[in-house]
């Protein structure tokens, strides 16, 4: 079903930024991977590379949205099970809520890492970090398999599934607003409260000044980081909760829901666009990683036969700044 011009260049565009700035992190990462072995980057890697196809996946959706794909359709087995699973933008909620939880697969491994680092060391493994990106996908696709029942062939098009739609509609919201929104916001509120707690903890009771230090400017990375991470995740998926909340309950009604949920699915796609900022932008090392990628690659700053740098060169990090860097970030 085609959408209006200005929700279409909309969509166009967040897409993109999705599908630049995760390829960005993710070449940088993939190039460096030395310098981005610990879990914490491989997860971060991780979610760039879910965030990236998830750009690509709504590319394609918006313009099959545009096109007459989905008209004029014969009803067989074939046409009902494209129907069903390009009408209701299965992938693209499938993909969105991967991306969310491997977001709280982060939070997580972070808490680990601070509030009980000895458990971290001993527990977390290659491995496992691997099974938890495979849970994270099997969360996403199996979640959206509900919305291939809301969909079928009907005259010739793609059209929601009458039978029993008032029912399916209260059960779709509680469930989207379950596994989309209540679950992954308790986990991942959790997660960087008990971290502030502890880095709070940490700081009251260090003797050493050079300690303080480096734990109060931790402990501000990490406010700043949970603080634009959780606005974000509230600002992108609260409209689309609350406008399915609306017409499922019929408090809305006499307008068109197709552009405005168009538009809210829009929001929601600039989650996916915003995480290369929030969890790497501010990331100070993939910063440095890409700054000296940025000048190996254009030749600044190379030192000529004869001549002598003047970069500053790098300082020493004590081992207790380091330990209490590496737990906070």
């Amino acid at each position: 079903m085609a959408t209006s011009p200005l929700l279409t260049a909309f969509n166009v565009a967040i897409g993109c930024s999705a599908i630049l700035g995760n390829g960005l992190v993710i070449f940088v990462m993939t190039v460096r991977r030395k310098q981005f072995s610990s879990f914490t980057n491989r997860l971060i890697r991780h979610q760039s590379i879910i965030d990236f196809v998830s750009g690509l996946v709504f590319l394609l959706m918006t313009g099959i949205d545009q096109s007459s794909l989905l008209t004029m359709l014969e009803a067989n087995i074939f046409t009902d099970i494209i129907c069903r699973f390009v009408d209701s933008h299965y992938f693209i909620w499938a993909v969105n809520v991967a991306s969310t939880y491997n977001l709280v697969v982060i939070s997580l491994e972070r808490f680990l890492a601070t509030c009980y680092p000895v458990k971290h060391r001993n527990y977390c493994s290659l491995f496992k970090i691997k099974v938890s990106m495979c849970v994270a996908w099997t969360i996403g696709f199996a979640y959206a398999l509900v919305f291939l029942f809301l969909h079928h062939v009907s005259d010739g098009k793609c059209a929601f599934n009458p039978k029993n739609a008032k029912i399916f509609e209260v059960f779709v919201f509680s469930w989207s607003f379950l596994v989309e929104y209540i679950v992954p916001v308790i986990f991942i509120s959790f997660s960087y409260v008990r971290i502030l707690l502890v880095l709070r903890h940490k700081l009251d009771n260090a003797n050493a000044n050079q300690q303080n230090g480096v734990l109060s400017k931790a402990k501000k990375n990490v406010i700043i980081t949970m603080l634009i991470a959780g606005c974000m995740f509230f600002i992108c998926w609260s409209p689309i909760q609350m406008l399915r909340l609306f017409l499922s309950t019929e408090l809305v009604k006499g307008f068109s829901a197709g552009t405005v949920l168009g538009a809210a699915r829009g929001l929601v796609m600039c989650n996916m666009s915003v995480n290369p900022v929030v969890y790497c932008f501010k990331y100070e090392h993939f910063r440095t990683q890409l700054s000296q990628l940025a000048r190996s690659r254009f030749g600044r700053h190379r030192v000529r036969p004869g001549e002598e740098s003047n970069d500053v060169p790098s300082l020493s990090i004590d081992p207790i700044q380091e330990t209490a860097i590496t737990q906070a970030l």
